[in-house]
């Protein structure tokens, strides 16, 4: 019954605060050597617990990455809430691209690990494109507020819709490019996804006919 319990010399924590160390440790393991490659004794002996702690809070390895992907989301879901509390709808769209950026500095571990898991297959590569999903369908709607009010909202977001699959694109496409390219500052980051995005907008004005 012991071995539940941390290794000697690992502090006790709530239970809370030992399931965020291991989703972090989980996570900056599975992205630097994969999740096939990482086992669950080396998750435990990284966070210095027994690996029976660690199935009785995730139930297996599976388990643990559904609630690292979860974790990571629903911190993405309440991101684009208070993004949608923003009423200028091209200041949103920055505020949302900021929000991007700021988790994939601050969570790199995490954003590499649901990157990769939106090209697997099975439950949890749906679960990870359902967060992907419900980018482009807050995008999709912020993008139609910006025609004119004479335009039908339903032609507007047919007319935006290729737009919001192209931002979230180039969005995942500058995360790979990022967490590939050592060195980027967040500045550079920053100021290069302002680039683009200007010139998406542009287009977006353009065929919504709304003089730039």
């Amino acid at each position: 019954m012991g071995e539940e319990g941390p290794r000697n010399g690992s502090r006790r924590l709530p239970r809370a605060a030992r399931e965020a160390q291991i989703l972090q440790v989980a996570a900056e393991m599975f992205a630097a050597q994969g999740f096939h490659a990482t086992s669950m004794d080396d998750v435990a002996a990284a966070c210095g617990v027994t690996k029976p702690m660690i199935y009785s809070y995730f139930g297996s390895k599976p388990g643990l990455l559904a609630a690292l992907l979860e974790r990571t989301g629903a911190e993405l879901l309440g991101g684009l809430a208070l993004m949608a509390a923003i009423p200028d709808p091209e200041a949103r769209i920055r505020a949302t691209l900021d929000l991007l950026i700021t988790r994939l500095y601050e969570q790199t571990a995490s954003w590499r690990v649901i990157l990769s898991a939106m090209r697997g297959d099975g439950p949890l590569a749906e679960r990870a494109r359902g967060y992907r999903a419900a980018l482009i369908h807050a995008m999709l709607i912020t993008l139609a507020e910006l025609a004119p009010p004479g335009l039908h909202r339903a032609i507007a977001r047919r007319r935006v819709s290729p737009y919001a699959y192209a931002l979230l694109g180039a969005a995942e496409a500058g995360s790979e490019w990022w967490l590939n390219t050592p060195g980027v500052s967040r500045v550079e980051t920053t100021a290069t996804a302002s680039r683009v995005l200007d010139a998406m907008l542009a287009l977006i004005r353009r065929d919504l006919d709304i003089p730039v």
